[in-house]
């Protein structure tokens, strides 16, 4: 084979698609059509999840009756970290049942309030006060943990095939290369076998 001929060999391998390159194209297409289904899911997760809370308000709602307690001292002072709002803290209270029946005892309220203000408290079919009903920004924190984690485990899990493919082709490409360079070496150097 003249010189000629072995450049156009080897120009000619040039233009030709290794089957590692085909394999990493496949499972591109594959691996992004399944974000999108990841993408979809994560969209489905977070509504159910969204839903399911938002009805277990509802519920709540139906079991628990508001009422208004009265403050029987001073709530505490709390500071809380800068910009975040400060927790709630418990002081004593009365309030009457809904049937009229004078109660009290400790409930949940905001810092910083005087005796005689007034809070709203849950209480349960057997006069407990109970916490307040799942709202409607407790549904959506429940939404988007839902759809982050479905978001965040799908994601590790196509990364994860992504990695394991370019692992793969890469130790075929490397044994490949070397059984080239076994071929080219002795002629690219000068030494002949």
């Amino acid at each position: 084979m003249t010189g000629r001929q072995q450049s156009a060999q080897r120009s000619g391998d040039r233009g030709r698609r290794r089957f590692t390159d085909v394999v990493e194209d496949v499972a591109a297409w594959v691996l992004t059509s399944m974000g999108a289904f990841l993408l979809l899911a994560a969209v489905l997760a977070g509504s159910a999840a969204y839903g399911s809370t938002v009805e277990r308000g509802l519920v709540e709602r139906a079991a628990r009756t508001p009422v208004q307690a009265v403050l029987l001292e001073d709530t505490p002072v709390v500071s809380g970290a800068r910009g975040t709002a400060p927790s709630l803290v418990h002081a004593r209270a009365s309030w009457a049942d809904p049937d009229g029946t004078p109660r009290s005892g400790l409930v949940e309220a905001a810092p910083a309030l005087r005796a005689g203000s007034t809070v709203t408290i849950w209480l349960d079919h057997d006069g407990r006060v109970v916490p307040r009903p799942v709202g409607e920004d407790e549904a959506v924190i429940a939404g988007g943990i839902a759809a982050t984690g479905v978001v965040l485990l799908g994601g590790l899990v196509l990364g994860g095939c992504w990695a394991g493919v370019r692992i793969a082709t890469g130790r075929v490409n490397s044994a490949l290369w070397e059984q080239e360079w076994e071929q080219v070496e002795p002629e690219w150097s000068g030494r002949r076998r």
